[in-house]
């Protein structure tokens, strides 16, 4: 989606990641990756929700709907093998190396989305930042609302909002913490903040 700009199969994508996850080093993935021990599988927190990760795939814990793109995202988590630990600094998208390329997609289809569909109802927005685990964050970024995502163990997501005006529009940041590209490549990280999007607004893909 966002390297080409184009609809992606994310079946395909997923079904080729699954061949990966029969040989998936779930060890690793215990030990710095903030998985924990679940039998045949890993259980992984993703925005307030349990999934299990292994060698048949990824599903959710509660045995509800998980999209294409939270599974993709998953076992790319997974397969990636990152570690490290969190540096405690919030950076935007846009900040990071190679960030650029994609900046433009990320800022339309995951920022102002949100801003958009938010702009003078920021007493719902709580209410889907809440659903989702959102909590304070640790430093003031200042915004008219602001708050902390779990979206992965070692990635967490940042939303800082600015409500409209009579003079300027709604704007909403996304930001990540500066380890991120540890854990996910950038494109992966960019629909992780499509997915933080798509969950808040209700929209589904």
């Amino acid at each position: 989606m966002f390297r080409t700009g184009q609809p992606v199969n994310y079946e395909e994508v997923y079904d080729g990641l699954k061949v990966r996850l029969e040989r998936a080093d779930y060890r690793h993935a215990m030990l710095h990756l903030g998985a924990r021990d679940a039998g045949e599988n890993v259980a992984v927190g993703f925005l307030n929700r349990t999934c299990l990760v292994g060698p048949a795939g990824v599903r959710a814990q509660d045995g509800g709907k998980l999209d294409f793109t939270v599974r993709i995202v998953l076992a790319y988590y997974i397969l990636h093998g990152g570690q490290g630990d969190l540096a405690g600094q919030w950076a935007a998208y846009r900040d990071f190396k190679d960030g650029a390329f994609f900046h433009g997609a990320f800022s339309g289809l995951v920022e102002n989305n949100i801003a958009e569909h938010f702009s003078g109802r920021m007493n719902e927005l709580e209410k889907a930042a809440t659903a989702l685990g959102g909590g304070p964050l640790e430093t003031d970024l200042g915004g008219d609302f602001s708050c902390r995502f779990p979206a992965l163990p070692r990635v967490p997501l940042a939303l800082v909002f600015y409500d409209g005006d009579e003079d300027f529009p709604a704007s909403a940041r996304i930001l990540f913490d500066v380890s991120a590209p540890q854990f996910l490549d950038m494109e992966c990280l960019a629909v992780l903040g499509l997915i933080l999007s798509d969950q808040l607004t209700g929209r589904q893909r």
